[in-house]
Protein backbone atom coordinates (compact mmCIF):
# COMPACT_ATOMS: atom_id res chain seq x y z
CA UNK A 1 0.00 0.00 0.00
CA UNK A 2 1.42 3.39 -1.00
CA UNK A 3 0.50 7.17 -1.02
CA UNK A 4 -0.90 9.06 -3.87
CA UNK A 5 0.28 12.61 -4.78
CA UNK A 6 -2.85 13.84 -2.86
CA UNK A 7 -1.03 12.33 0.06
CA UNK A 8 -3.52 9.84 0.61
CA UNK A 9 -3.44 5.90 1.05
CA UNK A 10 -3.17 4.08 -2.07
CA UNK A 11 -5.94 2.16 -2.40
CA UNK A 12 -7.44 4.87 -0.78
CA UNK A 13 -9.64 3.41 2.44
CA UNK A 14 -12.09 4.91 4.99
CA UNK A 15 -10.94 2.46 7.91
CA UNK A 16 -7.63 1.10 9.39
CA UNK A 17 -8.15 -2.17 11.67
CA UNK A 18 -6.14 -2.36 14.59
CA UNK A 19 -6.87 -6.20 16.46
CA UNK A 20 -10.73 -5.36 16.13
CA UNK A 21 -10.63 -1.50 16.15
CA UNK A 22 -11.50 0.60 13.59
CA UNK A 23 -9.69 3.59 12.81
CA UNK A 24 -11.25 6.14 9.92
CA UNK A 25 -8.88 8.02 7.52
CA UNK A 26 -10.05 11.18 6.67
CA UNK A 27 -11.68 10.14 3.75
CA UNK A 28 -14.66 9.07 6.24
CA UNK A 29 -15.79 12.23 7.60
CA UNK A 30 -19.06 13.62 7.32
CA UNK A 31 -19.57 16.76 4.61
CA UNK A 32 -22.02 18.26 7.46
CA UNK A 33 -19.46 17.84 10.28
CA UNK A 34 -15.84 17.49 10.29
CA UNK A 35 -15.52 15.49 13.83
CA UNK A 36 -18.52 12.86 12.59
CA UNK A 37 -18.24 10.21 10.08
CA UNK A 38 -20.17 10.42 6.88
CA UNK A 39 -23.46 8.10 6.44
CA UNK A 40 -21.58 5.76 3.51
CA UNK A 41 -18.86 4.63 5.32
CA UNK A 42 -20.87 3.97 8.94
CA UNK A 43 -23.43 2.07 6.26
CA UNK A 44 -20.24 0.43 4.95
CA UNK A 45 -18.13 -0.87 8.12
CA UNK A 46 -21.67 -2.49 9.27
CA UNK A 47 -22.30 -4.05 5.87
CA UNK A 48 -18.29 -5.27 6.76
CA UNK A 49 -19.36 -6.23 9.75
CA UNK A 50 -22.50 -8.37 8.67
CA UNK A 51 -21.02 -10.29 5.73
CA UNK A 52 -20.50 -13.76 7.45
CA UNK A 53 -18.95 -17.05 4.97
CA UNK A 54 -20.19 -19.57 7.05
CA UNK A 55 -23.53 -18.07 6.50
CA UNK A 56 -23.78 -16.49 3.04
CA UNK A 57 -23.13 -19.81 1.13
CA UNK A 58 -26.51 -21.24 1.90
CA UNK A 59 -28.06 -17.91 2.64
CA UNK A 60 -28.73 -14.51 0.74
CA UNK A 61 -28.79 -11.46 2.14
CA UNK A 62 -32.27 -10.00 1.83
CA UNK A 63 -32.84 -7.04 3.43
CA UNK A 64 -30.04 -4.74 5.21
CA UNK A 65 -31.20 -1.46 7.13
CA UNK A 66 -29.16 1.18 9.09
CA UNK A 67 -30.48 3.35 11.58
CA UNK A 68 -27.93 6.04 12.75
CA UNK A 69 -28.03 7.02 16.26
CA UNK A 70 -27.25 11.03 16.06
CA UNK A 71 -23.95 11.99 15.15
CA UNK A 72 -21.22 9.23 14.71
CA UNK A 73 -17.87 10.12 15.79
CA UNK A 74 -14.70 10.30 13.67
CA UNK A 75 -13.03 7.81 16.56
CA UNK A 76 -12.38 4.38 17.00
CA UNK A 77 -15.09 2.10 16.67
CA UNK A 78 -15.74 -1.48 17.33
CA UNK A 79 -18.24 -4.12 16.29
CA UNK A 80 -20.83 -6.10 17.70
CA UNK A 81 -22.81 -9.20 16.10
CA UNK A 82 -25.70 -10.30 17.66
CA UNK A 83 -28.10 -13.20 16.23
CA UNK A 84 -32.03 -12.70 17.34
CA UNK A 85 -33.68 -15.04 14.78
CA UNK A 86 -31.80 -18.49 13.60
CA UNK A 87 -34.42 -20.67 11.56
CA UNK A 88 -34.16 -23.02 9.15
CA UNK A 89 -35.20 -20.60 6.21
CA UNK A 90 -34.69 -17.26 7.54
CA UNK A 91 -31.84 -15.41 9.97
CA UNK A 92 -31.81 -11.86 11.69
CA UNK A 93 -29.16 -10.33 13.31
CA UNK A 94 -28.06 -6.95 14.17
CA UNK A 95 -24.63 -5.50 13.83
CA UNK A 96 -23.75 -2.77 16.12
CA UNK A 97 -21.59 -0.16 15.83
CA UNK A 98 -19.75 1.31 19.16
CA UNK A 99 -17.92 4.30 19.72
CA UNK A 100 -16.33 3.41 23.36
CA UNK A 101 -19.43 1.78 25.45
CA UNK A 102 -22.05 3.95 23.39
CA UNK A 103 -23.82 2.31 20.30
CA UNK A 104 -23.76 4.64 17.56
CA UNK A 105 -24.97 3.04 14.53
CA UNK A 106 -26.61 -0.21 14.22
CA UNK A 107 -27.72 -2.75 11.16
CA UNK A 108 -30.66 -5.51 11.28
CA UNK A 109 -29.55 -8.70 8.62
CA UNK A 110 -32.07 -10.32 7.17
CA UNK A 111 -31.34 -13.52 5.47
CA UNK A 112 -33.20 -15.80 3.30
CA UNK A 113 -32.15 -19.34 2.51
CA UNK A 114 -31.04 -19.90 -1.05
CA UNK A 115 -33.20 -22.01 -3.41
CA UNK A 116 -34.66 -22.14 -6.95
CA UNK A 117 -37.51 -19.87 -7.82
CA UNK A 118 -38.93 -18.12 -10.71
CA UNK A 119 -37.31 -15.08 -11.82
CA UNK A 120 -39.24 -12.29 -12.55
CA UNK A 121 -37.20 -9.13 -13.15
CA UNK A 122 -37.81 -5.50 -12.76
CA UNK A 123 -38.16 -4.04 -16.25
CA UNK A 124 -35.53 -1.11 -16.95
CA UNK A 125 -33.80 0.62 -19.72
CA UNK A 126 -30.71 2.22 -18.39
CA UNK A 127 -28.17 2.55 -20.92
CA UNK A 128 -24.91 0.73 -20.39
CA UNK A 129 -22.38 2.03 -18.28
CA UNK A 130 -19.73 1.58 -21.62
CA UNK A 131 -22.43 4.16 -23.37
CA UNK A 132 -21.73 7.13 -20.89
CA UNK A 133 -18.77 9.24 -20.83
CA UNK A 134 -17.05 9.73 -17.85
CA UNK A 135 -16.86 12.47 -15.59
CA UNK A 136 -15.39 14.03 -13.19
CA UNK A 137 -18.30 15.64 -10.88
CA UNK A 138 -18.50 13.60 -8.16
CA UNK A 139 -18.95 15.95 -4.83
CA UNK A 140 -15.35 16.29 -3.27
CA UNK A 141 -17.17 14.82 0.17
CA UNK A 142 -18.03 11.70 -2.01
CA UNK A 143 -15.65 11.20 -4.40
CA UNK A 144 -13.25 9.08 -1.93
CA UNK A 145 -10.36 10.29 -2.77
CA UNK A 146 -10.91 9.55 -6.51
CA UNK A 147 -11.19 6.15 -5.89
CA UNK A 148 -15.45 6.14 -6.50
CA UNK A 149 -15.92 6.99 -10.36
CA UNK A 150 -18.80 8.13 -11.82
CA UNK A 151 -20.89 8.39 -15.47
CA UNK A 152 -23.66 10.22 -15.37
CA UNK A 153 -27.15 9.94 -16.91
CA UNK A 154 -29.52 12.26 -15.40
CA UNK A 155 -29.72 15.00 -13.19
CA UNK A 156 -27.04 14.32 -10.56
CA UNK A 157 -25.20 16.60 -7.40
CA UNK A 158 -25.89 20.10 -7.32
CA UNK A 159 -28.97 19.47 -9.37
CA UNK A 160 -32.25 19.63 -8.60
CA UNK A 161 -34.76 16.41 -9.38
CA UNK A 162 -34.09 12.66 -10.18
CA UNK A 163 -30.65 11.88 -10.88
CA UNK A 164 -29.30 8.43 -12.57
CA UNK A 165 -25.98 7.66 -12.77
CA UNK A 166 -23.39 4.75 -12.68
CA UNK A 167 -21.09 4.78 -10.10
CA UNK A 168 -17.52 2.26 -9.28
CA UNK A 169 -15.46 2.27 -5.95
CA UNK A 170 -12.18 1.33 -6.41
CA UNK A 171 -11.31 1.62 -3.45
CA UNK A 172 -11.12 -0.08 0.13
CA UNK A 173 -13.50 -0.29 2.84
CA UNK A 174 -11.34 -1.39 5.66
CA UNK A 175 -7.27 -1.05 4.16
CA UNK A 176 -5.84 -4.36 2.80
CA UNK A 177 -9.26 -5.78 2.45
CA UNK A 178 -11.27 -6.32 -1.11
CA UNK A 179 -14.71 -4.84 -0.56
CA UNK A 180 -17.58 -6.89 -1.71
CA UNK A 181 -20.22 -5.70 -3.93
CA UNK A 182 -22.97 -5.96 -1.20
CA UNK A 183 -20.61 -3.87 0.71
CA UNK A 184 -20.27 -1.12 -1.85
CA UNK A 185 -23.95 -1.26 -2.25
CA UNK A 186 -24.10 -0.27 1.33
CA UNK A 187 -21.91 2.86 0.16
CA UNK A 188 -23.92 4.03 -2.72
CA UNK A 189 -27.03 3.01 -0.91
CA UNK A 190 -26.26 6.21 1.44
CA UNK A 191 -26.20 8.70 -2.06
CA UNK A 192 -29.48 8.64 -3.16
CA UNK A 193 -30.80 11.72 -1.58
CA UNK A 194 -27.95 13.81 -3.04
CA UNK A 195 -27.69 12.40 -6.18
CA UNK A 196 -31.74 12.89 -6.43
CA UNK A 197 -32.14 15.89 -4.40
CA UNK A 198 -35.37 17.82 -4.18
CA UNK A 199 -33.98 21.01 -3.28
CA UNK A 200 -30.50 23.12 -3.41
CA UNK A 201 -28.83 22.05 -0.42
CA UNK A 202 -27.83 26.06 -0.04
CA UNK A 203 -31.57 26.43 0.53
CA UNK A 204 -32.95 23.29 2.30
CA UNK A 205 -30.36 20.26 3.48
CA UNK A 206 -31.23 16.96 3.83
CA UNK A 207 -29.03 15.01 5.89
CA UNK A 208 -30.23 11.27 5.61
CA UNK A 209 -31.05 9.18 9.13
CA UNK A 210 -31.26 5.46 7.69
CA UNK A 211 -30.73 3.52 5.09
CA UNK A 212 -32.73 0.27 4.07
CA UNK A 213 -31.72 -1.99 1.19
CA UNK A 214 -33.75 -4.98 0.07
CA UNK A 215 -32.21 -7.09 -2.88
CA UNK A 216 -33.38 -9.26 -5.32
CA UNK A 217 -30.26 -10.43 -5.63
CA UNK A 218 -26.36 -9.75 -4.71
CA UNK A 219 -24.51 -7.31 -7.53
CA UNK A 220 -22.49 -8.47 -9.36
CA UNK A 221 -19.62 -6.33 -11.50
CA UNK A 222 -18.05 -3.24 -11.32
CA UNK A 223 -19.99 -0.81 -12.16
CA UNK A 224 -23.73 0.32 -10.41
CA UNK A 225 -26.53 2.34 -11.73
CA UNK A 226 -28.20 4.35 -9.28
CA UNK A 227 -31.25 6.05 -9.75
CA UNK A 228 -32.67 8.49 -7.26
CA UNK A 229 -35.36 10.87 -6.18
CA UNK A 230 -36.15 12.86 -3.19
CA UNK A 231 -39.55 13.70 -1.64
CA UNK A 232 -41.21 16.10 0.73
CA UNK A 233 -44.36 17.22 2.10
CA UNK A 234 -43.61 20.06 3.63
CA UNK A 235 -43.26 18.52 7.87
CA UNK A 236 -39.38 18.57 8.58
CA UNK A 237 -38.50 15.21 6.88
CA UNK A 238 -38.53 13.36 3.37
CA UNK A 239 -37.96 10.04 1.99
CA UNK A 240 -35.59 9.28 -0.91
CA UNK A 241 -36.13 6.21 -3.36
CA UNK A 242 -33.45 4.42 -4.69
CA UNK A 243 -33.16 2.15 -7.63
CA UNK A 244 -30.34 0.11 -7.13
CA UNK A 245 -28.77 -1.81 -10.66
CA UNK A 246 -26.07 -3.23 -12.48
CA UNK A 247 -25.28 -4.20 -16.24
CA UNK A 248 -27.87 -7.40 -15.53
CA UNK A 249 -30.50 -5.01 -14.64
CA UNK A 250 -32.09 -4.05 -10.84
CA UNK A 251 -30.56 -5.86 -8.14
CA UNK A 252 -31.99 -3.52 -5.23
CA UNK A 253 -34.21 -1.27 -4.15
CA UNK A 254 -33.60 1.26 -1.33
CA UNK A 255 -35.21 3.88 0.53
CA UNK A 256 -33.99 6.82 3.74
CA UNK A 257 -35.77 9.22 5.44
CA UNK A 258 -34.68 12.72 5.04
CA UNK A 259 -34.28 15.34 7.59
CA UNK A 260 -34.82 18.24 6.42
CA UNK A 261 -33.40 21.75 7.61
CA UNK A 262 -32.79 25.54 6.25
CA UNK A 263 -29.33 25.30 4.59
CA UNK A 264 -26.76 28.47 4.99
CA UNK A 265 -28.53 30.80 2.32
CA UNK A 266 -31.89 29.61 3.57
CA UNK A 267 -34.14 32.87 4.17
CA UNK A 268 -37.69 30.93 5.42
CA UNK A 269 -37.09 30.07 8.79
CA UNK A 270 -36.31 32.28 11.67
CA UNK A 271 -35.20 29.67 13.70
CA UNK A 272 -32.27 27.67 12.05
CA UNK A 273 -32.07 23.71 12.84
CA UNK A 274 -29.27 22.36 10.84
CA UNK A 275 -28.27 19.34 9.54
CA UNK A 276 -25.43 19.37 12.12
CA UNK A 277 -27.75 19.41 14.85
CA UNK A 278 -29.97 16.83 13.84
CA UNK A 279 -27.04 14.18 13.28
CA UNK A 280 -26.33 15.18 17.04
CA UNK A 281 -29.51 14.25 17.45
Amino acid sequence: MGAGQDGHRFPPCYYIEDNGVYLPTGLARSPWDRAAIAGGPVSALLATGAEDPALDADFEIARFSVDIFGKVPHAPLTLRSDCLRDGRQTKLHRITMLAGDRPAAQAHVLRVRRTETPVIPVPHDYPMPDTIVENDDTPPSAAMAGAIRTRRVLGGPGRVGRGVCWLRMDGEIVAGRAPSNFTKAAIFADFGNGYGAATDAREWSFANLDITVQFLRMPVGDWFLLDAETHMAGNGHGTARNILADELGVFARGFQTIFVAPGHLSKSLPQRVTAVEAEAG
